[in-house]
This record gives C-alpha cells, structure tokens and sequence, in this order.
C-alpha cells in the first residue's frame, strides 16, 4: 500500500524534481522511483501524483516490505 507523496520541491532545494511522488509506509524518505524525497512537505489526498515510474509502482507490492 503506498501513500500520497511529498509535493513539489520548494526553490532552492537541492532537488531538481518538480514531480509529486507516491512513498510506502516503510520508508517515506525514498519515493517507490526511488527519488530521495526525504524533508519534503507531504501533499494532500486531493493532489495526484505525476510520478510515471510512481504511478506504475504504486498498485504493486513494495519490493522492500512486500505490502
């Protein structure tokens, strides 16, 4: 099961990545892509994710936990 990810990186950070991500609940410092989105500020359920590699993933199992 995954949740909504980190929303768009504010200006300055180190992060080029201007995508919203989708994360486990095993590890919400690494995107199911596996962009480091560790910091950032958590979107809204209402906000989707654009992720393609996340949107992918997201209905599989995760391959660390297997949830």
């Amino acid at each position: 099961m995954t949740t909504l990810a980190p929303e768009q990186a504010a200006p300055g950070q180190d992060s080029d990545d201007s995508l919203t991500h989708a994360v486990c609940p095993c590890n919400d410092d690494v995107a199911l892509c596996g962009a480091d989105v560790a910091g950032f500020s958590w979107a809204t359920e209402e906000e989707d994710v654009d992720c393609i590699v996340c949107l992918d993933l997201a209905p599989r199992l995760c391959v660390r936990c297997g949830r």
